[in-house]
């Protein structure tokens, strides 16, 4: 969850500016810009990519699967924040103020959320109905930011409610369940808030936002959990996806930006919605069936599209105030 908020933030991502800035001629060198930004996305999409398929292999129940990964994950974005703030991160917690509390916040139902879905229902599921999230955005930024939306994300808005109905209306998926996919919409709409939040103050440092938001959620949860009845095996798996998996990919995908349009980065995270599933499919034979196929081929060709459509636009902008200048 973390890296599709990182996505949705890194069109302003001035706070790491001072962790970065000299990133461009260190690292790969030899490199063209494009070629690096590419590279360290697609780097961040596929570790991050198997996150549904280690949750499927740990046996414990959802809530106490919730208190590990979210406990974990919190101490995985401290060490992030340590590392790319030396002796500067406990400035950076304190800094987040009330709009950060209230990212946080929605960060944490959005991970509760994201752990029900994919507990309750399919990874494919789960994956493809989350992608939505930039347009449940478009629609929360008219409400609370007065952000105009452009007839093409109408359009968008309207496929992808038909593609999301065809997945919920597959009964092939013997791991689908309605419940799961309302769960999974939930997490969608919770992101896109968090966005929304972090457009409004775009000086929220999102790493320590993501690193306590995760302490919170352990803490909401801990009552309903069982922390002790984690095997060894369960454990490893929550210690590589919490520690290592989410905090490292998500770093890189946020570097991302930094070498290539946001939006370029935005489509390459679709990705994480075919691998997901792929992974599942492959180690635990988690099929999709045959609606999902076509509401997710609906789903992610309406985004792909959609994205491709609005860096033209850009790029056309961009031409035409250069040549008025």
């Amino acid at each position: 969850m973390g890296a599709r908020l990182i996505l949705y933030y890194s069109g302003n991502s001035d706070s790491l500016r001072p962790c970065f800035s000299n990133c461009p001629h260190k690292l790969m060198p030899g490199l063209s810009q494009y070629t690096k930004g590419i590279f360290i996305t697609a780097l961040g999409v596929f570790i991050i990519s198997p996150d549904g398929l280690l949750t499927r292999l740990i046996l414990v129940d959802h809530w106490t699967l919730i208190f590990w990964r979210a406990l974990f994950l919190s101490f995985g974005m401290w060490l992030i924040t340590s590392l790319l703030y030396p002796n500067r991160s406990w400035q950076q917690y304190k800094s987040l103020g009330l709009p950060g509390l209230v990212m946080i916040l929605f960060y944490s139902m959005g991970t509760i959320s994201f752990i029900t879905a994919i507990t309750h229902t399919s990874v494919a599921n789960t994956l493809i109905i989350l992608s939505t999230t930039p347009l449940f955005a478009a629609l929360i930024g008219r409400v609370f930011l007065s952000e105009p939306i452009v007839p093409r994300i109408w359009v968008a808005i309207l496929l992808v409610a038909i593609g999301v109905y065809v997945i919920s209306s597959d009964g092939e998926n013997q791991n689908s369940s309605m419940f799961g996919d309302i769960f999974a919409m939930i997490g969608a709409f919770f992101l896109a808030a968090g966005f929304t939040m972090v457009r409004r103050f775009p000086g929220i440092s999102v790493f320590p936002a993501i690193s306590t938001s995760g302490l919170m959620t352990a803490l909401i949860v801990l009552p309903l959990a069982q922390p002790f009845s984690v095997t060894q095996a369960d454990m490893g798996y929550l210690l590589i996806m919490g520690i290592y998996m989410l905090p490292i990919g998500t770093a890189l995908m946020y570097m991302g930006p930094k070498y290539i349009p946001a939006s370029e980065v935005g489509l390459m995270l679709l990705l994480e919605s075919v691998l997901g599933p792929t992974w599942v499919w492959i180690a635990l034979g988690e099929q999709p069936g045959s609606r999902t196929f076509i509401g997710g081929a609906i789903i992610l060709s309406t985004l792909a599209i959609n994205t491709i459509w609005a860096m033209q636009s850009s790029k056309r902008i961009r031409r035409a105030a250069l040549a008025t200048g």
